[in-house]
């Protein structure tokens, strides 16, 4: 048994299907509980029925005892009744030792009280033909033995019980009706066994199916869950814990796709804060050391000039008025870079307030390129603006106008070709859409997303001694960002166009 369950539990360990592990445990519980029945019953049967034979034979005995004692009329009716009921037989002798009573010879006479009478009846019944092959047991009334039927060869097992009158009553019940009764009843017990067994099976079967659907089921969804699929869903329907479990796991599964969507999200954020915060530190170094390559110009250019005219280096008054006149003009584009530079990074820091307003479109465009005509002219750039009449926008308009010059400017310096500059102003919802655009080559397209950062020129050959230090369109680009105002540039067929789009006015929308 012990070898039995090591491999009952070696088959276990392995990987198994929880429905058939399930049904393997409890298959072998209830064959081994039947089992069980069948060996108690096969090993105790027997020696029930004894008991309860016993039982029978000493009741039976003790009421014959009586019978005898009350000296009834028509006492064999009765004792074919005890007989009958009890499936014994009844042997009575008399205080001889006459037998007078024999189940097998069913007399009975009435006279057998009369020791008078007592030959006749031994010559009638003559003496028992058995013998006694042992004791077995005893009580306070009579003694319980094994007895062998010589003429028949059967064995019985007897009970003796004294009377009054010092005769003597035995009851016998046949050893072989004891066995096959306890034979039948194993018979009977295994029968049953079978059929309980395998209509447990089959009941077993269609529970564990039941059981286990959900739980395989389950099992599916979390593994999905595992690899991050929560589309899944578990469908238990059953009223008990299965359900509450798989409403748990549902509610599990949306409350981990919601987690891990925020966190996603929030993943995203922060990656993305990262590189901004990485794009800002690389800006900043990228300022300053551009800025510091523009100032180092000017600065050696002045402390050149000085230090010529600290050593005397001319005499001559119109060459000192000439180096004069270079250390004032670096000075100036020094004081317009320092400015220019302080200017961004107000914007930038959120220094500057906006004071906004409405204002008309038109005049507004109208009045900002006006000091442009001249500088267009000289460069052979034809300037126009095209803004229709009645346009209210709402904004400020003296820091629009600095965006506005920004993008003239670069584009009357950028003009070729046909030269020219178009200023034009279209309707967007509750917006207007501001563009300048110019004749010329395009820009690069890798070079776009680059055009707004500071001290980045696009074009190499403009140079600084034209007064242009690549902050226009960073200056332009922070002064929008405070309208929280759309802006960018594109390239077309013939040239480029820089655009910037203002607010409606409030009385306007309505």
């Amino acid at each position: 048994m012990k070898a039995f369950f090591a491999g009952i539990r070696r088959w276990l360990t392995k990987p198994r299907p929880l429905r058939i592990q399930l049904a393997v445990i409890t298959s072998v519980t209830v064959l081994v509980g039947l089992l069980s029945i069948l060996l108690l019953n096969s090993r105790f049967s027997y020696t029930l029925y004894e008991n309860r034979q016993k039982r029978l034979l000493a009741d039976s005995g003790r009421e014959i005892a009586a019978l005898t004692a009350t000296n009834e009329e028509q006492p064999a009716e009765k004792l074919n009744a005890i007989e009958s009921k009890s499936n014994v037989e009844i042997e009575i002798y008399n205080a001889n030792g006459v037998l007078i009573y024999d189940t097998m010879v069913n007399r009975f006479a009435a006279e057998w009280l009369d020791s008078s009478n007592t030959e006749g009846f031994r010559s009638l019944l003559g003496k028992s033909r058995r013998v006694t092959v042992k004791a077995i047991a005893q009580d306070k009334y009579g003694v319980f033995e094994i007895q062998r039927d010589l003429s028949r060869d059967m064995e019985y097992l007897t009970y003796t019980t004294r009377l009054e009158d010092g005769g003597a009553v035995r009851v016998s019940s046949l050893l072989d009706f004891i066995n096959n009764t306890a034979n039948a009843t194993t018979r009977q017990v295994s029968l049953i066994a079978g059929a309980t067994f395998l209509l447990i099976i089959v009941a077993l079967y269609l529970f564990m199916r039941r059981f286990t659907d959900p739980i395989r089921e389950m099992n599916r969804v979390t593994r999905d869950m595992a690899n991050m699929d929560f589309s899944q869903k578990c469908t238990a329907k059953a009223n008990n814990e299965l359900s509450e479990l798989s409403e748990n796991i549902n509610t599990l599964s949306a409350s981990l796709d919601r987690t891990l969507r925020d966190l996603k999200e929030k993943n995203e954020r922060l990656e993305a804060d990262i590189e901004h915060e990485r794009q800002l530190e690389n800006m900043r170094k990228a300022f300053v050391s551009n800025a510091s390559h523009e100032l180092k110009t000017p600065i050696a250019i002045i402390h050149g000039y000085a230090e010529g005219l600290k050593l005397g280096v001319s005499h001559n008054a119109s060459s000192n008025s000439e180096y004069c006149d270079v250390i004032m003009e670096e000075t100036r584009k020094m004081n317009q870079l320092v400015n220019s530079m302080l200017e961004l990074s107000k914007y930038e820091a959120g220094a500057y307030r906006l004071e906004q307003q409405a204002f008309d479109l038109r005049e507004f465009v109208t009045e900002s390129i006006g000091s442009y005509e001249i500088l267009a002219q000289e460069n052979g750039v034809r300037l126009s603006a095209e803004i229709p009449p009645q346009l209210t926008a709402y904004g400020d308009p003296e820091k629009l106008a600095t965006v506005l010059h920004n993008f003239v400017s670069n584009a009357l310096s950028h003009a070729e070709g046909e030269k020219r500059v178009e200023i034009t102003a279209e309707e967007k919802e509750n917006r207007y859409r501001v563009t300048v655009f110019n004749t010329g080559q395009p820009i690069a397209q890798e070079e776009l997303p680059n055009i707004w950062q500071s001290f980045y020129r696009a074009d190499k050959a403009h140079s600084r001694a034209q007064g242009r230090y690549g902050l226009g369109l960073s200056i332009s680009k922070a002064i929008l960002d405070l309208h929280k105002a759309p802006y960018g540039v594109e390239n077309r067929d013939n040239g480029v166009a820089f655009y910037f789009e203002i607010e409606k006015a409030p009385e306007t929308n309505e």
